[in-house]
């Protein structure tokens, strides 16, 4: 009987003698790193000399994961990592749609309480009734990637406009729920740790004091003009703009801390506010006389409203990390826990990509049988499949690796 780790293996190395892989840029000052069944790193301080080397490792030794540095090694083989002599490194930003607060969590994830046994829909850390940490059952979906795409995407905004990166700039799905961007200028690649930290901090706007920008008066908050400042100012005043011309009051009300009621006497006022930050670059206050001491109901709206606007469009987290011996997953190689392929795609590609139609490495003729404990509904190659429920069923095989690979089935019979 052929178990799954064996079954997978088959068909991964059956990837790689079917396929070269080119593997990332200046190959031989990289260090790489190779995964196992369930664990995604076994191993690194490996060098390839070639393209060739590299692609007799993957055909020889199929790992489930293969990993690359950020970073450019005189010398990658070597331990410990100060032998290695870095003399340069990629900037990389990460994004995994498993840490965006994305609505369709609550249809496909779900969480237990491991001491009393509650149950629920979402992604709950903690038991609502006894504060136990939960068991999470995380899953990821087209809807989720597509959250993360816009985070690229104004994140590429701020590397351009912002920093003038234009150059050296390059996007790679991971294989599994997010997004990679590397930056590989010769801008960028001198950067110590602090500068890259210091980036974060411009891209999480840490420190920044909104109010030195949107300053109060006595019964108004002046702004700065819609032609006025680049950077920050300008964005958050167009957002700030842009969802008071979309009026949606729920979302008001939420993003400034209000009631709706409170919400449909702003959207009511909306024109009068829209008119006064465009042609005289003031925000009325709207509630009441601004306070000196910052506690009247305008001043709280506004701080609310203003900070809430920041957290929505800064393209990153205060998570991403500045490690430069990071190693990240090779492009158009295989992802271990969904036999997806990791791409590397354009600015063009990557708007119309959907790993679930566009990254699959095995084709759907093939069947294979597997037990499915419990598992959502699943979109993969243009069909849905699920919801399982301790249930048999014979599957694409593309379908059937996705869910062998993450551990969510078992194989029926012999494969």
């Amino acid at each position: 009987m052929v178990g799954e780790e064996q079954f997978l293996r088959k068909h991964f190395q059956d990837f790689y003698k079917n396929n070269f892989i080119a593997g990332p840029p200046e190959l031989g000052a990289r260090e790489f790193g190779y995964g196992v069944f369930g664990r995604k790193i076994a191993n690194r301080n490996l060098a390839f000399a070639s393209q060739k080397d590299f692609n007799m490792f993957l055909r020889n030794q199929t790992p489930f994961f293969m990993s690359y540095s950020s970073a450019l090694y005189k010398f990658p083989s070597r331990r410990p990592m100060k032998a290695k002599e870095l003399f340069a490194a990629d900037l990389v930003y990460e994004f995994d749609a498993d840490d965006l607060p994305t609505d369709c969590k609550q249809k496909h994830d779900s969480w237990e309480c491991p001491k009393c046994g509650k149950k629920g829909k979402g992604r709950q850390v903690k038991c609502d009734d006894c504060g136990t940490q939960t068991k999470l059952d995380e899953w990821f979906c087209p809807e989720c990637l597509g959250v993360a795409k816009k985070k690229i995407f104004l994140l590429l905004e701020f590397l351009e406009k912002d920093f003038g990166f234009n150059e050296g700039i390059r996007i790679n799905f991971s294989g599994r729920a997010g997004y990679h961007i590397h930056v590989r200028s010769e801008k960028v690649r001198q950067l110590p740790r602090i500068a890259r930290l210091e980036l974060i901090d411009y891209l999480t706007a840490n420190g920044l004091n909104i109010f030195s920008h949107f300053r109060k008066e006595e019964t108004f908050f002046s702004c700065p003009g819609i032609e006025g400042k680049a950077g920050w100012p300008k964005r958050i005043l167009e957002e700030l703009v842009r969802l008071l011309e979309e009026g949606d009051v729920e979302n008001i009300a939420v993003m400034g801390n209000i009631s709706v009621p409170e919400a449909k006497r702003l959207v009511k006022k909306r024109k009068t506010i829209l008119d006064s930050i465009k042609e005289r670059s003031t925000i009325p206050s709207i509630f009441g006389r601004v306070s000196s001491t910052g506690e009247s109901k305008s001043d709280k709206f506004w701080q609310n409203f203003l900070n809430s606007i920041v957290a929505k469009i800064a393209p990153i987290d205060r998570q991403t990390s500045v490690d430069l011996n990071k190693i990240v997953r090779v492009p158009e190689t295989l992802h271990g826990e969904t036999g997806f392929v990791s791409r590397e795609l354009s600015r063009d590609e990557l708007k119309e990509f959907n790993p679930f139609d566009d990254a699959l490495a095995f084709k759907g003729n093939e069947t294979v049988r597997v037990f499915i404990p419990k598992a959502p509904i699943i979109y993969l190659a243009g069909q849905n499949f699920g919801p399982f429920d301790e249930k048999e069923e014979e599957l694409p095989l593309n379908a059937g690796i996705f869910l062998l690979a993450s551990g969510r089935a078992k194989l029926v019979g012999n494969k």
